[in-house]
């Protein structure tokens, strides 16, 4: 298998976007226009892009679509996903414990029907934070502060920041969550992520072929899972098999490269 090199941990990358996050949620607060941001949002985001691709971008900020989308990096940068790995307890702290801390009710349960586009399953409670953002900046800033290539890693960083903020945005077009929430969520899972590499750097278990196997038989029961788990949007049925399969075949492909070696 292919080793990761012992990058040193680029500590400004983790603390900046982490920092801008956390200060546009608190203005957010402060201002007291997270409702009328969230219509602005929703409703300009009829026009963006039609609600089968809002409810598959959505879909791919779950856990188990993160988990699918990472299966075929395991055979080439297994810190990925093992970073995401040890993240994921805080990472379940930080957005399941703050749903039930806070409690805020999600715009259903706030707004009258109608007055917004909502897509796919109804949610109405625990609101705050959004677990989508948190998992998908989580993501990307395991792939950012693990980058292989610092050379690269500003590009990369456009990339995959992009695809999370985009995942984000999908929360708030779907009609789930308030910006406030996808902000939180998201300079939550930034840190959480940033933790994560830190301690794949210090638990180097994804160097050994044990290790690689049993990420690898993890991923490959996620995604089996993904085939008949309802993850709440109809309309991105074929997309979630089609990613299923994505995850399957990466984790197999992974398993059976240890079996060779």
């Amino acid at each position: 298998m292919t080793a990761d090199p012992a990058e040193p941990f680029p500590g400004y990358w983790a603390g900046i976007p982490a920092a801008f996050l956390a200060t546009l949620a608190l203005g957010l607060m402060l201002d007291g226009s997270d409702r009328d941001l969230f219509m602005l949002i929703n409703g300009a985001s009829t026009g963006w892009l039609p609600p089968a691709i809002w409810s598959a971008i959505s879909l791919s900020g779950s856990v188990l679509g993160m988990i699918a989308l990472l299966a075929p990096t395991l055979k080439t940068q297994p810190r990925w996903l093992a970073a995401a790995f040890l993240a994921a307890p805080v990472g379940v702290l930080f957005s399941q414990g703050g749903k039930r801390v806070f409690d805020v009710m999600r715009p259903a349960g706030v707004l009258e029907p109608g007055s917004f586009q909502q897509i796919g399953q109804k949610l109405y409670v625990h609101s705050f934070p959004s677990g989508h953002a948190t998992t998908a900046f989580v993501v990307a800033a395991v792939l950012i502060l693990a980058w292989p290539r610092p050379e690269t890693r500003g590009r990369a960083a456009l990339a995959f920041l992009a695809l999370a903020i985009l995942i984000g945005l999908s929360r708030i077009a779907v009609g789930a969550h308030w910006p406030l929430d996808v902000l939180t969520g998201a300079a939550g899972g930034w840190i959480t992520g940033g933790l994560g590499v830190w301690l794949s750097g210090r638990m180097r278990f994804w160097q050994h072929p044990g290790g690689l196997r049993a990420m690898a038989a993890i991923a490959l029961a996620s995604s089996l899972a993904m085939i008949f788990v309802d993850l709440g949007y109809p309309q991105a049925r074929l997309y979630q098999i089609g990613l299923a399969a994505w995850g399957i075949g990466g984790a197999a492909a992974a398993l059976m490269r240890e079996r060779v070696y």
